[in-house]
C-alpha cells in the first residue's frame, strides 16, 4: 500500500494494524526467552532427597551410638520447610500475578469496533 495516498481511516487502520503486530511479536518474544520452570523441581526434589538421606543417616547414628542429635535434626528439617515454604511462595505470587495479567488483556477492547465514523 502506498502511504502517501491512502485516506485518514485507512492509514489509522495501516497503523492499528501495525501496533498490533508489534505487541504481537514482543509477546512473542518474551515467551521465548522465559526461562523454564523446571528449577524450581528440580529444587524440591533435592531437598525431598536430602531430608530422605538426612533421615537416613540420623538413624543409622542413632542405632551405632545410642543418642539423637536433637538440636541439630531439629534446624536442618527446620531449614528445609523455610525453604519449601518460600519456594511455596514465590510459585503462588507468580500464579497469582500470571492470571491478573492474563484478566488484563481479556479485557481489553477490540480495535475493530473503535473506527471513528467520518461524515
Amino acid at each position: 500500500m502506498n502511504r502517501n495516498r491512502m485516506t485518514k481511516a485507512e492509514r489509522r487502520r495501516y497503523l492499528r494494524h501495525k501496533r498490533k503486530m508489534y505487541r504481537i511479536e514482543q509477546r512473542a518474544a518474551k515467551r521465548k526467552n522465559k526461562v523454564s520452570g523446571q528449577f524450581m523441581n528440580r529444587v524440591v526434589i533435592c531437598m525431598i532427597l536430602a531430608a530422605f538421606i538426612f533421615t537416613v543417616v540420623m538413624i543409622i547414628v542413632f542405632v551405632r551410638i545410642g543418642q539423637e542429635p536433637s538440636t541439630l535434626i531439629e534446624n536442618v528439617f527446620r531449614f528445609l520447610s523455610v525453604e519449601g515454604g518460600a519456594l511455596a511462595l514465590i510459585k503462588s505470587v507468580k500464579t497469582v500475578t500470571k492470571k491478573n495479567s492474563d484478566k488484563q488483556h481479556e479485557d481489553e477492547p477490540d480495535d475493530t469496533n473503535n473506527e471513528e465514523v467520518q461524515g
